[in-house]
């Protein structure tokens, strides 16, 4: 067979699923952009500003990321949902969801900072007068991730990468300029050029919208908003059973285990987290489209195959070089970590399984069973990784992790299967 031919008969294969395969390469895209971005800005931070204040920031960033996550409430989720079927009225919702989101981020942010100033003051993790700083943070992080998503669900995954490149970009300018000005970097500038980047992203979504000619009224339609509260509602809860236990796991192994063997494990979960951003961004293109039966059946199959085939030889190339990718972080991390991030590396393929399973389930609306799963499978994991933990340190930990991942598989990989076979 020539080379033209077989270039013809992939492009045929490949041109219906082009939705599918756009969405889903942004989305990739976006988070390798910013994973390296996002290591250099802290290397400049580094460098420019003291130890303590980047070590203040990047913990503010971290309580801004966790709870503008949180304040999107399911509603970015719920525009993937609505959007491709809606004919009319499409950014008054986006509007509407996009202004609940950062009321709820606001009313957070708030709460975090009263917290953090009477009756926990373990959170004042900023000076005073950053606080206000990381509440306007908290609200903007919140806005943009809903954004995003709704740039998902009308199909026009390129524009979320655009805000996510001039975001990264904005910020590593910003932050560049102050380190060469002769002052001391503080923790409220950093943290200001985080914001200010961000506001600035949602101007790039403004005019990249106008070029594309993809826009409309703005006007918050709520009386619509009102109308999905409970679809919300379910995916917020969905959402939200994901997220927490993963988020929650470092902290167990810090608790049962040491300080020090965390840093070992949670950058070998940190890994392992960017491998599953592949298929977990192909679930999230995969519940935009698949619409229907027939659609779903195509677009199930080509994210398992393009999952698979990406990811596997990665996830072996981490097993093979564990020691090397952990050096980079220092010495003490290949003991600590290596032997967890080849252990872990072999769980991909159930992780796969866990992606998609969830992009199915929302797409044929089985999302309250899906949150039963979730939630089941967020304890187990988190009392494998006590038990493995207080018995045999991080090494058995991750083996207890990655034997749950494998029996979670084994219960969600039948529904998978059964979508790429029916569409149901």
């Amino acid at each position: 067979m020539s080379l033209s031919s077989t270039y013809a008969k992939l492009r045929k294969s490949v041109l219906p699923h082009t939705d599918l395969l756009s969405n889903s390469s942004s989305l990739i895209a976006t988070s390798a952009v910013t994973s390296v971005m996002g290591f250099v800005f802290w290397w400049v931070a580094a460098h420019s500003a003291s130890q303590t204040a980047v070590g203040e920031a990047s913990a503010a960033v971290s309580a801004m990321t966790f709870l503008g996550t949180i304040a999107m409430f399911g509603l970015g989720t719920l525009l993937i949902s609505q959007l491709p079927t809606m004919k009319t009225g499409r950014w008054r919702l986006i509007a509407a969801c996009v202004l609940g989101a950062s009321v709820v981020g606001l009313i957070g942010g708030l709460i975090y900072a009263a917290l953090a100033e009477t009756i926990i003051p373990g959170l004042a993790v900023v000076p005073p007068v950053a606080m206000g700083v990381l509440v306007c943070g908290v609200v903007v992080t919140a806005a943009t991730l809903v954004l995003d998503e709704a740039m998902v669900g009308l199909m026009a995954g390129p524009v979320q990468l655009i805000r996510n490149l001039y975001f990264a970009g904005g910020k590593l300018a910003a932050l560049a300029v102050l380190g060469l000005a002769p002052i001391a970097v503080t923790t409220s500038e950093m943290l200001g050029v985080w914001v200010g980047a961000g506001v600035l992203s949602v101007g790039a979504v403004a005019v990249s919208v106008r070029r594309r000619r993809i826009g409309g009224s703005i006007r918050p339609d709520f009386a619509g908003l009102r109308s999905v509260r409970k679809l919300a509602m379910d995916h917020n809860l969905l959402n939200l059973a994901m997220f927490l236990p993963q988020s929650a796991l470092p902290l167990v192994v810090a608790v049962v285990v040491s300080a020090r063997a965390n840093a070992g494990f949670y950058t070998a979960w940190m890994i392992i987290t960017v491998l599953a951003m592949i298929p977990g961004h192909f679930g999230t293109a995969l519940f935009a489209v698949g619409r229907d039966p027939e659609t779903l059946k195509a677009k199930v199959r080509v994210a398992l195959l393009a999952s698979l085939g990406i990811g596997v030889p990665l996830s072996i190339l981490v097993i093979a070089e564990r020691d090397t990718i952990m050096g980079v972080f220092g010495e003490g991390y290949v003991g600590l970590g290596a032997a967890a991030l080849g252990i872990l590396a072999l769980a991909y393929i159930p992780i796969v399984f866990r992606q998609l399973y969830i992009a199915v389930s929302r797409a044929t609306g089985r999302i309250r069973r899906a949150t039963g799963v979730a939630l089941v499978a967020g304890v187990v994991e988190l009392t494998a990784v006590a038990v493995g933990g207080a018995t045999g340190g991080v090494t058995r930990l991750s083996i207890a992790l990655s034997v749950v991942l494998l029996l979670e598989a084994l219960v969600m990989a039948p529904a998978v299967i059964r979508a790429i076979r029916t569409g149901h």
